[in-house]
């Protein structure tokens, strides 16, 4: 059954802004003041202390759970990061309709 509603989801709207939207969400349920986190960074797996996007995702978790000033303080750029990915969900799903009126 969730499999069909999957299924469904992933079928009615474009996959990146799935993909997009399922980030956020994990982003909003997760704890950002743990002291440990799992990483995707291909630069981290490579030794580099560096990284221009590392504490982008805590920071938007801390926006998630209302907390400014930490979030400015794991990444500056959280804040307009985010408003660009809402963006980018709302330009994609807006196609898609845009699309899908189009075909009827």
């Amino acid at each position: 059954m969730i499999i069909e509603q999957v299924r469904h989801l992933v079928t009615k709207f474009p996959l990146e802004a799935v993909i997009w939207m399922s980030g956020l969400i994990a982003l909003a349920f997760v704890d950002p003041s743990q002291a440990s986190h799992v990483t995707i960074c291909p630069i981290a797996y490579f030794g580099f202390d560096f990284c221009p996007g590392c504490g982008l995702g805590r920071s938007i978790a801390w926006l998630f759970h209302g907390s400014l000033k930490n979030s400015f303080s794991a990444h500056p750029l959280g804040i307009v990061t985010l408003v660009v990915l809402v963006h980018r969900i709302i330009q994609l799903i807006n196609n898609h309709l845009r699309r899908q009126l189009r075909a009827m």
